[in-house]
């Protein structure tokens, strides 16, 4: 039996790297699209970064990617497929500028151990 849950997040990035999504246990997620905001009147930069649990490895997203001042980007072409514990974390170069939404769908797995 599978149940699936779609949700969006939201967050503001800080200048230190946090968790903004981390796959609960039992679950698997397609992470369908991510909104990267500038809601400064100032050019800034964000990185984001895809841990793989399984292997104990960040993939880098997006490096020091600049972000014009009052812009919005969408990163994402087609969804990314993590798996129980993985996570997506990023940052920003200034706090209270740059707004993170992702749009997740949960698959709860009844089969997984």
């Amino acid at each position: 039996m599978e149940r699936r849950k779609k949700r969006t997040l939201p967050l503001e990035l800080t200048t230190s790297n946090q968790d903004i999504y981390t796959v609960p246990a039992r679950f698997t997620a397609d992470v369908n699209s991510i909104y990267i905001n500038n809601a400064s009147s100032s050019a800034v930069t964000f990185s984001l970064d895809w841990y793989e649990a399984a292997t104990t490895t960040y993939h880098t997203l997006a490096e020091t990617v600049e972000l014009p001042a009052n812009s919005l980007l969408q990163i994402t072409d087609y969804p990314l497929f993590l798996v129980k514990d993985d996570k997506i974390r990023g940052l920003a170069s200034a706090n209270s500028a740059v707004h993170i939404s992702i749009s997740i769908e949960e698959f709860f797995e009844t089969s997984l151990n």
